[in-house]
């Protein structure tokens, strides 16, 4: 009975890679670019960490904290010198312009036909903060409001050159 059994004749092994050049060019292509999206992303990454480095940092200040409007103006300090070293010696209202300068919305949208200005140099809320950093006995401001305001900046303003951050 065992005597008839044959055994099953496999197949030639064949490879998977292509045998053609012109789809040995078209997966070169494809790496390389694959390659150059993943370098502009890394790039984009490596240029923009600050921002959330910067946001944990304000996610970690808590309103228990009676210092906390000064770790807040010491986290936006290191995200303004970082930006631009001739940020350092900007504070209070200036240190609000060059922010608002900074936003992504410090075009004409921020000034409307009407003459209301908005923005964090005009905003009682952000004012308060720094006069808070000033004096401590004064009333501290809205902690959450603040602080996703911040978030918010952090988040979407514009920086001038990527090179400037080396």
């Amino acid at each position: 009975m065992l005597r008839n059994i044959r055994d099953v004749e496999l197949p030639d092994v064949f490879s998977w890679f292509p045998q053609t050049i012109g789809w040995k060019i078209v997966f070169t292509l494809i790496a390389l670019y694959a390659a150059y999206r993943i370098y502009g992303y890394a790039k984009h990454w490596w240029y923009n960490r600050y921002r959330q480095e910067a946001i944990d940092a304000l996610f970690s200040l808590t309103p228990d904290d009676a210092n906390w409007p000064y770790q807040m103006v010491k986290i936006v300090k290191a995200v303004m010198v970082y930006l631009d070293k001739g940020n350092a010696a900007l504070y209070g209202v200036k240190l609000l312009a060059q922010m608002d300068y900074l936003s992504t919305d410090s075009s004409t949208e921020k000034h409307s036909s009407a003459g209301t200005q908005t923005g964090f140099q005009h905003d009682a809320v952000y004012l308060q903060w720094l006069a808070c950093v000033e004096n401590s006995k004064l009333e501290k401001p809205d902690f959450d409001r603040l602080r996703s305001g911040l978030v918010v900046w952090l988040k979407t303003h514009q920086v001038i050159s990527e090179g400037e951050h080396e």
